[in-house]
Order: C-alpha cells, then sequence, then structure tokens
C-alpha cells in the first residue's frame, strides 16, 4: 500500500511539471513595475527632483523567457541622463537598449510613462550634527548621570545644491531603550533624506545610567562676590547644609568644595527684607533637594 501511494505521487509530480512546461512553452504577457535609475550623471550634478521614481512595463513573449529575465531579480529601469544641468525631460524608451535584461525575443508593448521630468543641480558638501531621536525609560530610582554622547557627533551630507542648503541637522532613527539601570553603549542608523548622501550611515551612542540617592553636605562656605574695596558684608551664618541628590557613583566621588554657595554685594545693596538667598552653583546632574538654612542675614559695613 505505501509503495502504491509512492508510486502514484511519482507519477502526479511528473505529469504536474509536464503541465508547467507546457504552459510556459506558450506567449504570455506581464505587467512590471521597476524603480527609475537614473545614469551617466554630469560630474559633481545629482537629482534633486524626479517626477515618478518607477516606470510600468508592458512585455509580451514566451513564458519561459519572461521567467527567466524578471521573476526574482531585484530589477531597475536604467534611464541615460543629458549631460547638461536644469530641468529635463527623459524618455524611458529611448533607453531601452540600457537595459539588456529585456531579451531582444520579448516584445515591449507599452511603457508608462512615456516622459520623466528631472531637475539636476550642481553637488554641494557639508557637514551638520546628528540630532539623536530617543526615547529613555529607566527603572525605579535611577536616572541619567552624565552628557548623551554621540560619536562621531557630525556627519557629512552630499547632493543637490538646494536641498543640502536646506539641511541644518540629521536625525537618528528613533532609538528605544527601556528599563535602565546601567550604562549604554550603542549604535543608532542616521534617518536618510532623498537625493542625500551620508557618510558614515550611523554613530555611537553612549550615556551613564546610576541608582539616584541623597547625599548631605555640612558647612558649605557662603563667600560673597564683587565687594567694592571700601565695604565689607558679613553674613549670618556664613555656612549652610545641602542635600542633593543624584547618581550614586557621582555623589561618593563629591566633597563639600565641589559645591559653591556666594551672595553678591549687588544682592544685599538692594534688599529690602534684611535677608538674602544665597546662589549655589553644584555639579552637572545633581539636584538641590534641601538647604538650610534657606536664607541669611547680613550687616553691610563701610570704611
Amino acid at each position: 500500500m505505501k509503495r502504491k501511494i509512492i508510486t502514484n505521487s511519482i507519477i502526479v509530480g511528473i505529469a504536474l511539471l509536464l503541465w508547467v512546461f507546457v504552459s510556459f512553452s506558450g506567449d504570455f504577457s506581464i505587467t512590471l513595475n521597476l524603480p527609475v535609475a537614473i545614469t551617466e550623471l554630469p560630474e559633481e550634478a545629482a537629482i534633486s527632483s524626479i517626477s515618478t521614481k518607477e516606470v510600468t512595463l508592458n512585455i509580451k513573449g514566451n513564458g519561459w523567457q519572461l521567467a527567466q529575465h524578471t521573476f526574482g531579480r531585484n530589477q531597475k529601469f536604467f534611464i541615460n541622463s543629458p549631460q547638461k544641468l536644469g530641468e529635463q525631460t527623459l524618455s524611458p524608451l529611448s533607453s531601452i537598449n540600457l537595459n539588456d535584461w529585456l531579451a531582444s525575443s520579448l516584445q515591449l508593448t507599452k511603457i508608462i510613462p512615456e516622459e520623466i521630468n528631472v531637475n539636476i543641480e550642481k553637488v554641494r558638501t557639508k557637514k551638520v550634527k546628528i540630532k539623536p531621536d530617543l526615547e529613555l525609560n529607566y527603572k525605579p530610582d535611577h536616572d541619567l548621570v552624565s552628557e548623551i554622547e554621540l560619536i562621531p557627533d557630525s556627519v557629512m551630507i552630499s547632493g543637490p545644491r538646494s536641498v543640502i542648503d536646506k539641511i541644518d541637522f540629521v536625525s537618528t532613527v528613533k532609538g528605544k531603550y527601556s528599563n535602565l539601570e546601567k550604562n549604554v553603549s550603542s549604535e543608532l542608523i542616521l534617518l536618510e533624506k532623498e537625493f542625500v548622501l551620508l557618510n558614515p550611515k550611523e554613530c555611537g551612542l553612549q550615556f551613564k545610567v546610576q541608582k539616584i540617592v541623597d547625599k548631605t553636605f555640612e558647612n558649605i562656605v557662603v563667600m560673597t562676590k564683587d565687594v567694592p574695596s571700601r565695604y565689607e558684608v558679613v553674613l549670618f551664618p556664613n555656612k549652610i547644609k545641602i542635600v542633593l541628590r543624584g547618581g550614586i557613583n557621582l555623589l561618593s566621588k563629591l566633597k563639600s568644595n565641589d559645591i559653591t554657595a556666594y551672595v553678591k554685594f549687588s544682592q544685599a545693596i538692594n534688599d529690602t527684607l534684611g535677608a538674602v538667598v544665597p546662589t549655589i552653583e553644584i555639579p552637572e546632574f545633581t539636584t538641590i533637594i534641601d538647604q538650610k538654612p534657606q536664607s541669611i542675614d547680613y550687616i553691610i559695613k563701610k570704611y
């Protein structure tokens, strides 16, 4: 029984192959939509606009030849460019000879459109900044503790002058990073623009993520600034306590002298309340959570 089933399967397979062979031996008509490729552009020239990006071909011929010359290929339709700048009208029909994949035994019955309008300009090259498109989500109690660094941070762009003149930066493909809890080192693909060549086409991405904690800094000395030579500003008290929030590794390395607190003479001389709020300068990627006292009393002495 099993042998009979195998024999019948072989017979059916052979019959099917014969049917396909006979069927493909006849003439067929097919329609192909092919992307346009403009060749032989003038030196240092580029296309800035094109009326259509593909052509539609109606082809008639033997089935086997159609299959051989069309199916399974990433085919393009090549059109020759005139050797001059400006707006041009190109005829796809006149470029048939450039497409040698189209066998002479195949008959082209129709091509749409009959004309393609292009604009050809001088090439311009310049360097622009890369702008990252990022979606960053952090694990609870974690956050960014460094600059977002791109390597390289700029890209060379080349293309038609009218297009390049309007580009101030190049974005990246959106990068999504979720549940972040440690440093990131990754790659970003640059977002390509029509008629524009990018070099390079990707960049490196680096930034630091740490667990966020609080740390108290005692006895931060409050200085006075811009005090005229005949004056003295005495602060009460002249030391404050500050609580900073930031990355655990970052805060562990900070000392009190990494924080600057001061009062300018202009603040005191123009004050009407009898107390001033000191200006506090803290390291990047840290935040003041608490400060005691918030304001400071003062006396202005004149000599």
